[in-house]
């Protein structure tokens, strides 16, 4: 056997030979204490070997005891965040469907006569300035294309397209897009359009029905407010602010270039509320 080859085990066996003969002499001899002085002094290191192997089992159990206790700890720890985590997403989600509320209950208590239909956003189009927006509302729910789309901030845009359960909704940034507008400081009335070479800065150009207003007419900082005209629209409603005025050298007419009051870079800007009836009141 493998076990009678290995010299460790052979020199043992051979000390415990020797040490058993010894005890046995000096026992037959009548010095028994002396026997088990050489017995207990021989098998001290043995006993000190197997304890110290007992102490490290010990120590071994102890620590993989630990360890099993905090992996528990930290797979509970793990399932305890999960669950602060979904709290906090359900919160904000509360959170944020309250405030859509208060937008509609504010804008109601301003316009009685209004008739809305609360949308999310779920789809957007173009590039930092987003200028067509998909929402969760369509013909099923009343929607029509035309129906202007505003937030509590101001006018967003019109319907443009209308599925069962989804819009589109066109932004006035949008170069086919229009608004009737007028600047109450001043009283003159003009058309806000989208143009192509400002969308990518967020901006809309303003034209002016009354060829006497002049640059010292108009000046930045300067409400633009919906005038009502067209019935798309209704009056009164914020649609910007002048940012600068200057005269167009092709045919010498005075244009504003105006900041939409609605920031449309906004990725927070997550609902809309569409206009399904009001009261049409042209300024």
């Amino acid at each position: 056997m493998k076990i009678f080859k290995n010299k460790f085990f052979i020199v043992c066996l051979c000390v415990a030979v020797v040490v058993a003969g010894l005890s046995s002499t000096f026992a037959l001899m009548g010095y028994r204490a002396l026997a088990r002085d050489i017995v207990g002094t021989v098998a001290m290191p043995v006993r000190l070997v197997f304890a110290a192997f007992s102490n490290a089992v010990d120590g071994f159990s102890k620590y993989f005891q630990s360890v099993s206790t905090l992996e528990e700890q930290k797979e509970a720890l793990e399932q305890e965040n999960a669950a602060l985590r979904e709290q906090l997403e359900r919160a904000a989600l509360l959170e944020q469907e309250n405030e859509r509320l208060r937008e509609y209950l504010s804008m109601k208590a301003e316009n009685p006569d209004f008739t809305f239909e609360l949308a999310r956003v779920i789809g957007r189009e173009a590039g930092n300035y987003v200028t067509v927006f998909t929402l969760n509302r369509g013909s099923v729910h009343g929607i029509e294309q035309d129906m202007p789309v505003i937030t509590e901030d101001g006018i967003v845009g019109c319907v443009t397209e209308v599925g069962l359960t989804w819009c589109k909704v066109s932004t006035i940034l949008e170069s086919a897009r229009s608004v009737g507008v007028y600047l109450p400081r001043i009283g003159a009335t003009g058309i806000l359009s989208g143009d192509y070479s400002m969308r990518n800065d967020g901006l809309c150009r303003l034209t002016f029905v009354d060829a006497n207003i002049t640059t010292s007419d108009v000046q930045a900082g300067d409400v633009v407010l919906s005038s009502g005209m067209g019935s798309v629209y209704p009056a009164e409603l914020r649609v910007g602010t002048v940012v600068s005025v200057e005269v167009d050298p092709a045919n010498r007419a005075l244009v504003a270039t105006v900041q939409p009051s609605i920031d449309f870079s906004d990725a927070g800007l997550d609902s809309m509320m569409i206009l399904t009836g009001f009261a049409s009141e042209q300024a």
